[in-house]
Formats: C-alpha cells, sequence, structure tokens
C-alpha cells in the first residue's frame, strides 16, 4: 500500500485562524510564518516566540536560526537557516518524526525575476533528483528550474525510492520564482518475504488485489531470466534495494509492486515523461522510473 504524506502549504486557512493573521505573500514588509504537526516550540536566533502557528511581520531583513522542538521528547527537533527579504513572506512547515530521517520539512519562498509576466518554480530536495509531478503530470525531476508553469494554484508531488511520497499544494505568481526547499521521510523498509513452494507444478496463482499490508518487493529473480528476449528493462540500483512500480506513469500515481535490481522484465512502451512500461507479473504492467531502470534493445 502505497504511503503518501499530504501537505497543505499554501491558504493555510486553519492556521491563518489560530493566529490570527492576515496573510500577504508581497508587501513593503517582510513575513515569516511558521507551521508544525504536532505543535512546536518557536526559537528564533536562541530566542523564544511561542508556538506555531507563528506568523509575523515585524523581524529584520537578514539571517535567521529556527528551531522547532515538541512537548514529545521522543520526536527529533528541527533547526534551519532562514534569509528573510523586504516584500516576502516565507513559510517552513515541519512534520515530526522520532528521528531526522523520519521526518519532512520544507520552506516556500520567492525570488523576484526579471520577466514580469514569466512564473518560475525551483526544487531544491532531499534527497536529490526525484521524480517531480504537476497537476499529476509528470515533468521531470528536483534541483532544476521550471519555467513552463502558469501563475495560480498548483499541486506539487515528488517520489523517490525508498522514501515517503510527498505532496505540497502552492500558489505561483507572475514575475516571481516559488522555491521549494524540502527533505522527504524515509519509508520504513519492510523484510521481503521467502516464496512459499506452490502446490503442484502446474498451478498458477490468481492475481489478487492489493490489501492494506504494505507492499514488499518480489521475490529476486533466477539467472534464467538473462535469456529475456529484447526489448526488456533491467532495474538499476536504488538507495533502498527495490524500486517502486506504479500504476501509471506519474509520481503521484498509486504504488502495485516493488522490484528488485538487477531484475529484468517485458517492455511495454514508454511515456512522454521517462517512465518505463513493464509486465511485472505475467499479465500484470505497471511503470518504473527510467532514472532507475534502463531500456534494453
Amino acid at each position: 500500500m502505497k504511503t503518501r504524506l499530504f501537505i497543505f502549504s499554501w491558504l493555510l486557512a486553519s492556521s491563518m485562524l489560530l493566529s490570527g493573521c492576515n496573510l500577504s505573500f508581497f508587501n513593503k514588509k517582510l513575513g515569516l510564518m511558521i507551521t508544525s504537526n504536532p505543535q512546536a516550540d518557536v526559537l528564533i536566533d536562541g530566542k523564544s516566540f511561542g508556538k506555531t502557528p507563528y506568523f509575523s511581520e515585524s523581524l529584520k531583513a537578514g539571517s535567521y536560526t529556527i528551531r522547532l522542538t515538541t512537548s514529545d521528547s521522543t520526536l527529533s527537533p528541527y533547526e534551519t537557516k532562514v534569509e528573510l527579504t523586504p516584500g516576502y513572506t516565507t513559510l517552513i512547515d515541519r512534520q515530526f518524526g522520532k528521528t531526522q530521517d523520519q521526518s519532512t520539512s520544507y520552506i516556500l519562498s520567492f525570488e523576484k525575476i526579471s520577466n514580469k509576466s514569466a512564473v518560475e518554480v525551483k526544487f531544491i530536495t532531499n534527497p536529490g533528483k526525484v521524480s517531480v509531478a504537476v497537476d499529476n503530470q509528470p515533468v521531470g525531476f528536483s534541483d532544476q528550474i521550471y519555467s513552463n508553469i502558469s501563475a495560480g494554484e498548483h499541486t506539487f508531488d515528488f517520489s523517490s525510492p525508498g522514501f515517503r511520497d510527498l505532496r505540497i499544494r502552492a500558489k505561483t505568481f507572475a514575475g516571481q520564482r516559488l522555491v521549494v526547499n524540502m527533505s522527504m521521510a524515509t519509508e520504513p523498509i519492510v523484510p521481503t518475504p521467502t516464496p512459499t513452494p506452490l502446490s503442484t507444478p502446474s498451478a498458477t496463482p490468481t492475481p489478487t488485489k492489493a490489501s492494506s499490508a504494505p507492499i514488499t518487493p518480489l521475490p529476486k529473480q533466477s539467472t534464467s531470466s538473462a535469456t529475456l528476449a529484447k526489448p526488456y528493462v533491467e532495474i538499476l540500483s536504488t538507495p533502498t534495494g527495490w524500486l517502486k512500480v506504479r500504476e501509471k506513469p506519474s509520481a503521484s500515481s498509486a504504488e502495485i509492486a516493488k522490484v528488485n535490481p538487477g531484475d529484468k522484465f517485458p517492455y511495454k512502451e514508454a511515456s512522454a515523461s521517462g517512465w518505463l512500461q513493464i509486465e511485472y507479473q505475467k499479465g500484470l504492467y505497471g511503470y518504473v522510473s527510467g532514472q532507475y531502470a534502463k531500456l534494453v534493445q
């Protein structure tokens, strides 16, 4: 079952009602807004500024160290540095986990660009080079600037093997570059189960719908798969030792299986965004990211 973390990072109505603020992202003053789950104590340059949700327009321009801690000692504290610029509001969000690797955080900020009618979005991610989809359409990978995005509200989906999928909803503006700087939480590794021998050689397993249990990698292929007829897709090395298979060629699509590096699968087709469709089990098809797979022809 796919794990997805949803973050609604723009027009945070509930947070704004709690803080009693009217959020404006472009004005003569600079602004800083901080949200978290669960609620956290806010320290700015070592001084206490209450709890999240926090909003202020009284800070001066410059670099600040932000530290967030919760009353739950089992959750890992969060610390980051931000540069506040007059005329812009910076938004910070933290979803706490028991360790840094199990936590998610992001910073949204804006930079003015010379073309007043253009819109740009820059993705800075940890891990680097993750798959990016905008409004459910794959656009490529992070760590670069995209300029073919219209002004308005958008949904950004991020996916990478070994990490929980992340969704951020944000709004873009003409003449501005939205900078999304975020860290994804690692996904728990589930041990590969030992395959159960079939009762008879002729028995054929009947595919069933995925249950609510975590999806585990398919059994490692035997060396006989090396004789697979071309064209086929070979799974490359990944940070976690497996690769997600998705229902559609999109980072936001449902996860339907996991496959192992080195394994080879019959190739069906490629999407315009670089995803490869494979037959991962007899009669079952799905897509893998071209970042961690190669087509052998």
